[in-house]
């Protein structure tokens, strides 16, 4: 009996201690279970932010770099199309300029390219033959002075003359046989009138001509689309008609009106229609082959620069042809430099003539007859520019 009571104590006291232990342990294990649950969820939600912070960061400077990327992306697609459209536009120019130079070559007239044949030099007899117009008189008209001056006798110069003729009517007047011009010479006798009513045929095959001096109507002097096919038809006409076994070909560049002239507005002004007069003779030149020019326009430029020299409404008698006396001497100069004097050797500088009465407008004496001579040498030197010696 006793020792089931003992037995009993001693159950009791185990139960006891038993409950004891895992009082103790629950009261130790719970607050670090509950201090490492919180420490986890901290933990936890700390990554979460700073994983949340460092998406937000990534997509921010994903953001960014997108924005920068398409701001950067659109800056070169301007630049590329600033760029092309630049290319295009500097191409469409470049295009725009070939076209207009085809063009332009297309609207010339395929004439060829004439080897012009030299001046003869030091020949027994010079014949020359201008197909002209009243500027080829003007031309021609003070040349006896000259020749009578220098004793210059085998010089003979012939001029095919019709009022206000162009080259096209040349060309229509030699295919219909026309009998409208009067047939004109020029040597130390003076001027004669050798006939009337002739054909231009008739004309080119009279005599063994050494030169032939072609010529624009002075209107349409300055737009060399009125020079062709026209030029190069009367060279061939001339080719087959011709006696001489040889012939060179000459250009007269003729002179702008002044600037009272009713028609000088075609130009604007007579400074503009000299420059269209000298572009048209460079594409006559380049075209044709012609390459002996007569530079009378240019020469008129020079002498309408000195002020002693432009007298008589700008060095004209009705504002389109050349004044009689001054003009006359400074064409014929011109012509007797371009032709005469490379020809027969002759220097400008030996004539003395005196061209005209006292009191005649322009007379031509000591006092004006070496600068007229400067700017005839000065055009003939350089054609295309007004020479700043004119006047000395």
């Amino acid at each position: 009996m006793k020792h089931i009571l003992l037995m009993f104590m001693l159950s009791l006291l185990c139960l006891q201690a038993t409950a004891q232990t895992k009082k103790i342990a629950q009261v130790k294990t719970s607050p670090t279970i509950i201090r490492k649950t919180m420490v986890i969820t901290k933990t936890k939600t700390s990554s979460t932010a700073k994983s949340g912070a460092a998406q937000s960061n990534k997509n921010a400077q994903s953001s960014k770099t997108t924005t920068t990327k398409s701001t950067s992306a659109a800056k070169s697609t301007t630049a590329t199309a600033k760029s092309s459209a630049a290319a295009a536009t500097k191409k469409d120019a470049v295009s725009k300029k070939e076209d207009d130079a085809k063009k332009e070559v297309a609207q010339q007239p395929s004439c060829g390219y004439l080897c012009n044949t030299p001046l003869p030099y030091m020949p027994q007899k010079l014949d020359v033959l201008f197909i002209g117009n009243s500027f080829s008189l003007d031309t021609s008209a003070a040349l006896p002075e000259l020749f009578r001056s220098m004793n210059i006798s085998n010089v003979n110069v012939y001029v095919l003359y019709r009022g206000g003729c162009s080259m096209k009517q040349h060309y229509e007047s030699f295919k219909n046989e026309e009998k409208v011009y009067d047939f004109y010479r020029y040597n130390q006798s003076g001027e004669q009138l050798m006939e009337r009513g002739v054909t231009i045929s008739d004309v080119m095959q009279r005599y063994a001509y050494d030169v032939v001096v072609f010529q624009q109507y002075s209107l349409e002097s300055g737009d060399y689309t009125t020079y062709e096919p026209y030029l190069s038809r009367l060279i061939q006409a001339y080719n087959i008609t011709k006696q001489a076994a040889r012939t060179t070909f000459a250009f007269n560049e003729t002179w702008a009106y002044s600037s009272t002239n009713k028609n000088i507005a075609k130009y604007k002004n007579p400074t503009m229609m000299w420059k269209n007069i000298c572009t048209s003779v460079k594409k006559m030149k380049a075209a044709s082959g012609i390459d002996i020019i007569i530079p009378c326009g240019t020469a008129v430029q020079n002498a309408r620069s000195v002020e002693l020299l432009n007298v008589d409404n700008e060095l004209t008698r009705d504002g389109t042809h050349i004044n009689y006396y001054a003009g006359r001497y400074l064409l014929a100069c011109t012509f007797f430099e371009t032709i005469v004097a490379p020809c027969m050797n002759r220097s400008l500088r030996d004539d003395r003539t005196v061209f005209g009465k006292v009191t005649d407008v322009g007379q031509v004496n000591d006092e004006n007859r070496r600068l007229l001579q400067n700017c005839a040498r000065l055009a003939v030197a350089n054609n295309y520019e007004i020479s700043e010696f004119a006047g000395q």
